[in-house]
């Protein structure tokens, strides 16, 4: 046989375990379970790689909807400034029409009121 097979039987070996350790596993096996708060809950829940993956992706659908969300508003009140602006100018377009109307119509009347 070679050293390493040697050594290798010899770390493979069986060994008795020591005195009371069986009722020292009973023991633990028996005792109640660590309390821990809801932070730390939650912070151990998203310590396996996939559920971190999965909240950074979540939180990666919120932000660009949130974005979304503020892209529309701001158009759609833009969209009603300029439909403002339309409808300042249209009025302001009219009244001068009104005006030169009236202004026709004392005209031809002489100047008479009725």
């Amino acid at each position: 046989m070679s050293r390493f097979e040697d050594l290798l039987r010899e770390a493979l070996r069986r060994e008795e375990p020591p005195a009371g350790f069986a009722g020292r596993v009973m023991v633990r096996m028996g005792a109640a379970p660590e309390k821990m708060s809801r932070w730390q809950a939650v912070r151990r829940a998203f310590e396996a790689p996939r559920l971190r993956w999965a909240g950074a992706v979540g939180l990666c659908v919120l932000l660009v909807g949130v974005g979304l969300q503020v892209h529309r508003e701001r158009e759609t009140r833009a969209e009603g400034e300029l439909a403002k602006e339309r409808l300042v100018l249209a009025l302001q377009i009219a009244g001068s029409k009104l005006g030169l109307a009236q202004a026709k119509v004392l005209e031809m009347s002489g100047g008479r009121s009725q």
